[in-house]
């Protein structure tokens, strides 16, 4: 097991996973850091300028402590607290921990004392010094909704994105090969070989087309011609792919779903790590304002909706209800869903997970625990 239950060890994760969008000292810290990370970034762009270097040694310096501390204090805070998360549910919290170091997000939070480290204890070339503290940018990842949806979507598509790099590669490599055959005897200089012609198909495949090595026979122009018509073709296929991709995370993430946040619902905090991981990609967020109405009145979906913030009213048959963070509604049934009196608005802003249709079923054959849970899930009566 994940050793004996802790408050503070669990209040610490809840602060540094923002489990709780209402949380003001989680989001206190997290503003904290963000802004530690943004100016450590600037800090290591301006202190390449020798001037501002020799100015403001002391000003650096005092930044770099500061950052120090608070990385550090972080790092270790994540260390001891990472056994609270989901992913390491059923492990002995020194396994938990070992798991943790070596995933990408500790390894970039590790990253980030280096180069105090490097400058103390063996000493380095200012530029690489530089290029360390600009890592601390990779940090963002752990903070941004954004860039995680980013991920996601590549994560997705990545069979995708993979075929149209290995497709992108091999229009470079016949277009160098035809360059050579075809201006090889008359620039010898430029495209004496096929990895020397490379460099042209490169710039000409990405429209970036440098202009320092050009063809100059009528068989290399038309062969140019055409390596830039395919250049547009090939870059507008993983562009396509990603954009479509990207629209659709960000579309169904009205805010990011998170293990930490479906873990500690009721519903599910006593699933296992593998269960959790079937059950996550099938809920939708659903972020709605006060006043908002999240079921029209004879309307209702066959879905159960799990209250993640806020509160919501349920108005059956005259009869009002009003639920908050943990409690759910909703019908796993699918019959006369249409002759259901009810309605359901937000009372404030709230934050929905919405699980539905055939998920439903999918999540119930995967956990027979939850199924049994579910199937009980009937908020409303027919009229």
């Amino acid at each position: 097991m994940s050793g004996t239950a802790d408050p503070l060890r669990r209040r610490v994760y809840a602060i540094l996973e923002r489990e709780d969008p209402d949380d003001r000292v989680a989001r206190a810290v997290y503003r904290i850091i963000v802004a530690v990370i943004v100016i450590n970034v600037v800090t290591a762009i301006l202190y390449t300028d020798r001037k501002l270097s020799w100015l403001f040694p002391a000003d650096f310096r005092v930044i770099e402590a500061v950052s120090l501390i608070v990385f550090g204090v972080e790092y270790v805070a994540r260390l001891w607290a990472c056994v609270e998360s989901p992913h390491y549910r059923g492990m002995s919290p020194w396994r938990a921990r070992m798991r943790y170091v070596v995933t990408p997000a500790a390894l970039i939070d590790l990253i980030a004392l280096v180069p105090f480290f490097v400058v103390h204890v063996a000493g380095t070339d200012m530029r690489a010094l530089a290029m360390l503290r600009l890592l601390r940018f990779l940090k963002l990842a752990r903070y941004s909704p954004g860039l995680s949806s980013l991920v996601e979507a590549i994560r997705a598509e990545r069979h995708g994105l993979v075929a149209c790099f290995v497709v992108l590669c091999g229009g470079i490599v016949i277009a160098a090969s035809a360059m050579y055959a075809a201006e090889g005897a008359v620039q010898p200089d430029k495209f004496g070989s096929i990895p020397e012609a490379m460099w042209w198909a490169v710039a000409t495949i990405t429209t970036v087309g440098y202009g320092d090595v050009v063809p100059v026979t009528s068989i290399g122009q038309i062969i140019g011609g055409f390596t830039m018509i395919a250049g547009i073709l090939m870059l507008a296929l993983p562009v396509g792919i990603f954009a479509t991709a990207f629209i659709e995370v960000i579309r169904r993430r009205a805010f990011v779903v998170t293990w930490g946040m479906v873990a500690r619902l009721p519903a599910f905090s006593t699933l296992d790590a593998a269960t959790l991981a079937d059950i996550v990609p099938k809920l939708r967020a659903k972020a709605v304002e006060a006043g908002e109405i999240v079921v029209p009145r004879g309307q209702v979906p066959r879905a159960i909706f799990f209250v993640v913030s806020g509160k919501v009213s349920i108005d059956h048959r005259g009869e009002i209800t009003e639920l908050a963070h943990g409690e759910h509604f909703g019908e796993v049934h699918a019959r006369n869903l249409d002759q259901i009196d009810a309605r359901v608005r937000a009372i404030e802003a709230t934050q929905l997970l919405v699980l539905a249709g055939d998920d439903i079923d999918a999540v119930s054959a995967a956990s027979p625990e939850l199924a049994a849970r579910l199937a009980g899930v009937s908020t409303f009566t027919v009229v």
